[in-house]
């Protein structure tokens, strides 16, 4: 027998029992992530000088008070550290800001802003995301806490997300991961951008330029005028530009924890036309009833404009689990049975994976009662090759269609059995709004993607005009 075959038999039950040893471990480590409490590290200053001007600085109250609502109203725990512990100073202390004085008279986190950890004092394991909060303090004692990174890092690729507003993302800039890169090299990344350090006049005054040093560190900084909230998230990193952006960036974040473990799942139904009424009706209920069921993020039917024999399911669930659970209740069974007489063809039903993601709240928005809704679903088919270019191209303009006065929803999705397809799912409030949309400018460089870099030309053959019957909320 040769040494390779003794070496693999008798080898064989240690490997066995390594190989369970390491399935348990994993499972183990999966099972704690789920289960983690939900915890928040926010960052705030311990530095109360703005350099030699003798003006006084600390943490900026509404970056940490906007975020801190957005978060605990959805049930997240939020604890505090900073450099030094203790009483952290405050600055742009307006209680005039209805969130501002919610917080600031907030007798528990009152009680945690004048007693903040410190840094030896935290278990990195506890928490599901760390967030910088901003203030010219932070480009004094954030830059260089070894400690805080060492956080940083160790919640990130737990899984976690690391987030910063305005100056808070100094606290990014020697991060470093387990593979020797720092966290901002090649992400996209936004913070204090140095036309607003100039404009407030302290360009000269505090210790670096923070714009510069994210791009020194391999950064690809994006950034809007001055005082326009602007927002990034890439790869679980997100950062915000001013104190104009703070709510959003606690948005962003909370998009994100909630969609870590979501499934997407578009469902296609062909139904015969003497079943069309009934099966519509089976649909109803079962989204109205997916919608009362908490961990269910948006549940909504459509049927085609062109073919209304077509139907379409478009739900998101916090958990497979959770999915799961939907696929026996009573009115899930209902269509189950319905389809065996009813379709023309098997059900296909389409996982996808949301790739910028966005909350519950966003996802439920609903058209006005004045309004004469349209939806549009593209289903886009790249070459193999072209889909970060695709991705992208969307990312830049996803903000920029969002804030269009005529878009209630706009998402892009990705296809998890082939990153090469890619779906978007656009709501607008009316026909006129969608053509305004057609011209938007921003619009120009997806339109030149998708007459070049597809498949199958014309890409207006992968377009869907839905009409939703359920469960036609409106406002």
């Amino acid at each position: 027998m040769s040494a390779n075959a003794w070496m693999s038999n008798s080898n064989r039950p240690f490997v066995l029992i390594i190989t369970f040893l390491l399935a348990i471990t994993s499972y183990t480590k999966a099972q704690n992530v789920s289960k983690m409490k939900k915890k928040i590290l926010f960052v705030v200053t311990s530095h109360s000088q703005k350099g030699n001007t003798g003006e006084k600085t600390g943490f900026y109250l509404a970056e940490a008070a906007h975020p801190w609502e957005v978060l605990t109203n959805a049930g997240y725990e939020i604890d505090f550290v900073s450099p030094k512990g203790g009483k952290a100073p405050v600055d742009g202390l307006n209680l005039g800001d209805a969130v501002n004085k919610k917080f600031w008279n907030d007798a528990v986190y009152r009680q945690k802003i004048e007693k903040t950890q410190k840094p030896s004092a935290i278990d990195p394991g506890q928490y599901i995301a760390i967030h910088y909060v901003g203030g010219h303090g932070a480009m004094w004692d954030f830059e260089d806490n070894r400690e805080l990174a060492s956080i940083a890092a160790k919640i990130y690729e737990n899984g976690g997300v690391v987030s910063a507003v305005c100056h808070g993302p100094a606290g990014l800039v020697n991060i470093k991961l387990s593979n020797g890169k720092y966290l901002v090299d090649g992400k996209k990344i936004n913070a204090f951008s140095n036309e607003e350090e100039v404009a407030v006049k302290l360009d000269k005054a505090v210790p670096f330029l923070l714009e510069s040093k994210l791009i020194e560190r391999g950064a690809i900084f994006e950034k809007s005028g001055l005082w326009q909230s602007h927002v990034v998230t890439d790869q679980r990193v997100v950062t915000g530009q001013n104190p104009q952006s703070a709510k959003a960036v606690g948005e962003a974040v909370l998009a994100i924890l909630s969609q870590q473990d979501a499934v997407a799942r578009l469902t296609r139904y062909e139904v015969r036309s003497e079943y069309q009424d009934q099966f519509r009706k089976a649909v109803t209920d079962y989204v109205s009833c997916a919608m009362a069921i908490e961990s269910n993020i948006m549940a909504e039917a459509y049927y085609e404009k062109e073919n209304p024999a077509i139907l379409w399911v478009i739900e998101r669930w916090v958990s497979n689990e959770e999915w799961t659970k939907s696929r026996n209740n009573a009115q899930s069974k209902a269509i189950s049975r319905l389809a065996e007489i009813a379709l023309v063809k098997p059900q296909k039903s389409i996982t996808i994976k949301d790739l910028e993601p966005i909350s519950k709240q966003q996802w439920r928005r609903t058209a006005n009662a004045a309004d004469s809704q349209l939806t549009i679903m593209l289903f886009v088919d790249a070459k193999a090759g072209t889909q970060e270019t695709f991705r992208n191209v969307y990312h830049i303009a996803m903000p920029q269609f969002r804030s269009e006065p005529g878009v209630i929803t706009y998402q892009l999705s990705q296809l998890e059995e082939d990153d090469t397809q890619f779906v978007t799912y656009e709501k607008f409030r009316s026909n006129e709004a969608f053509q305004y949309h057609l011209n938007f400018p921003p619009i120009k460089p997806v339109i030149d993607y998708l007459n070049s870099s597809i498949k199958k030309q014309p890409f207006q053959d992968g377009l869907h005009n839905l009409i939703e019957f359920a469960p036609l909320i409106r406002e």
